[in-house]
């Protein structure tokens, strides 16, 4: 399942981003305003918006990077509670 982070040139919040997804694992695909997508374009996407970078997850809206924080740590965690169970299994 792959992010799309609407983002733009410059931003450090959207340099974040991409960092914590890098570290997480995460599949994503940047788009940067001005250049792959308005402020029109986004502004369909999510109605009375101040700012970037937006975050989806497949087709789930997640926010913006306080919400991906808390986003990829509940994922982060199930995915890890998957792993013991499946260790229990084995054993």
């Amino acid at each position: 399942m792959t992010y799309y982070v609407y983002g733009a040139d410059g931003s450090k919040t959207t340099d974040k981003v991409e960092t914590l997804l890098t570290v997480c694992r995460r599949q994503y695909k940047l788009f940067i305003l001005g250049q792959d997508y308005s402020i029109e374009q986004l502004r369909i996407l999510v109605p009375e918006t101040n700012f970037v970078p937006h975050i989806y997850h497949d087709a789930k809206y997640i926010g913006g990077i306080k919400e991906l924080y808390d986003y990829l740590y509940s994922e982060v965690k199930m995915e890890k509670q998957f792993q013991n169970e499946t260790r229990e299994l084995d054993n």
